[in-house]
């Protein structure tokens, strides 16, 4: 059972998690967006580690897993909110993650779900595509061509991304038995490559982005920081892939987000899995 404190603390970090995405997706060039967003996160990490322990021998190998599939993950990302609506790719890609988690924890992590939590991880699956849902007068206006294909497969990339360090890190958390200097580590470590790589991608208009954008990257990278430190922390002591699926209730504070900021207008069927997912996060509560 999750204790009060563990799903409080995950459902704060579902909150920031959407609100770091949206301020990425928000940008004119995500990729760019999404390297700032690293250059908040690295730089903070670093100023922590003379203050924390570096983790054992038996963690490195999770760590430098993690930070290469973060890496690819940060790149999948930003490309698939150049291509697709954030009310599309976040749902799909945060959506197909908890499915991955439970499979591989289940067929090889050994960890035991009750009826409850396996029904309630259902639902909140189930919510999720509802979420993703378009109506028909939402399909006819996105447009038509390659570039609606390539989101889709953006997407689900990110979800498989997402998954591989998810497990990654939980296994790493374990090993190393104090989460919070595997995650100023791991911040620290994969922070880098994304920010070389977007330079040499985007090459002089990387650093000629306006101060503005620069504070928001920046200021997004802590929420992430912050968001993923708190998911980390809990796997700890919790099942990984219950804290994965009650993670995903960050789609419903992206539909909010949707809502009340971007000005989206969701359908019966995107509400009706709103209420869904709400309830199946409950369940899991009681699970």
């Amino acid at each position: 059972m999750i204790s009060t404190a563990v799903l409080l603390a995950v459902l704060g970090a579902a909150l920031l998690h959407a609100a770091w995405n949206a301020m990425v997706k928000s940008r004119a060039d995500p990729m760019i967006g999404i390297a700032w967003l690293s250059v908040g996160s690295g730089v903070a990490a670093g100023m922590a580690l003379p203050f924390v322990a570096v983790p054992g021998a038996a963690a490195w190998p999770f760590l430098l897993v993690s930070a290469a599939i973060h890496t690819v993950y940060n790149l999948l990302l930003a490309t698939a909110y150049s291509h697709g609506d954030f009310s599309r790719v976040y749902p799909i890609a945060r959506g197909g993650a908890p499915l991955i988690v439970t499979l591989v924890s289940l067929a090889f992590l050994a960890e035991e779900l009750s009826d409850r939590s396996l029904a309630a991880i259902g639902l909140i699956l189930l919510a999720i595509l509802g979420v993703a849902w378009r109506r028909a007068s939402e399909r006819r206006a996105a447009s038509p061509g390659p570039a609606g294909d390539r989101s889709l497969v953006f997407a689900c990339l990110t979800a498989v991304a997402i998954a591989g360090y998810t497990i990654a890190d939980g296994l790493g958390a374990r090993a190393t038995g104090d989460a919070v200097p595997y995650i100023l580590w791991l911040f620290f470590i994969d922070a880098w490559p994304t920010i070389l790589i977007v330079m040499w991608m985007r090459r002089g208009r990387f650093l000629a982005t306006p101060r503005g954008d620069v504070a928001r990257g920046v200021a997004g990278g802590l929420l992430s920081m912050l968001a993923y430190g708190i998911v980390v922390w809990a796997m700890v002591s919790a099942p990984v892939a219950v804290v994965a699926a009650l993670r995903e209730s960050s789609i419903l504070f992206a539909a909010l987000i949707g809502v009340f900021v971007l000005k989206e207008r969701p359908g019966p069927v995107r509400i009706a899995a709103i209420v869904l997912l709400v309830a199946a996060v409950a369940l899991l509560r009681l699970s």
